[in-house]
């Protein structure tokens, strides 16, 4: 099934903002932190001759290569270059932050950062970057009790209770809230010198 966004501001407080940023700040390090412990196996990944010779042998023949594609996803698996292997590095991880970052939130984290290894698999990436000083701009999770969770026109998220502006006579806005929601996104954008937050939510439908 499709899903669709909506993007509401929301409202709130300079102490409220202190912590969202602290939170953004938690999730690049966490995010910095995972890229390090992967970057090492991924570079002992491809030092082997093994991994080499498979790649190489690669001839963009779906039929022929895959079998050979087997033998590299076996290998990058061993390695630990895999979703599931991602979300159980950054399991340890968030333990640390669990005041701010909850489990499934740290897990959009390692998901987010392995997306950007199945580009440099099997798309167009060349390189895993660092996250540099004010560059994670959004944190994600499930809207449940354990994640970031929209209820009575608030988000509520690890102890933060913030309203969400919704125009209940913009028929728009006022139709998508009928609708499931997915999960949720915190978004801080610089706007007239100044930083503003929104609440992104992801419905499932058209």
């Amino acid at each position: 099934m499709a899903n669709f966004i909506v993007e509401f501001p929301l409202k709130t407080e300079k102490y409220q903002e202190d912590i969202l940023n602290k939170r953004f700040e938690i999730g690049r390090q966490i995010y910095n932190s995972l890229v390090n412990v992967t970057q090492k196996r991924y570079k002992e990944m491809i030092k082997t001759k093994k991994y080499r010779t498979l790649l190489s042998s690669l001839t963009e023949n779906k039929k022929s290569d895959k079998e050979i594609w087997k033998q590299i996803n076996d290998i990058r698996k061993q390695y630990g270059m895999s979703e599931y292997s991602f979300h159980k590095d950054i399991k340890n991880m968030q333990h640390h932050f669990k005041a701010n970052i909850d489990s499934n939130t740290s897990q959009k984290i390692a998901t987010e950062l392995w997306n950007s290894y199945s580009k440099l698999f099997y798309g167009n990436g060349n390189k895993i970057h660092y996250k540099k000083y004010g560059e994670l701009n959004s944190l994600e999770g499930k809207n449940n009790k354990q994640g970031i969770r929209f209820k009575d026109d608030m988000i509520v998220w690890n102890g933060l209770e913030i309203p969400v502006v919704i125009d209940y006579d913009n028929y728009y806005e006022y139709q998508a809230m009928q609708s499931k929601i997915c999960y949720n996104r915190i978004v801080r954008k610089y706007v007239k010198n100044k930083y503003k937050y929104y609440l992104q939510i992801v419905f499932k439908g058209n």
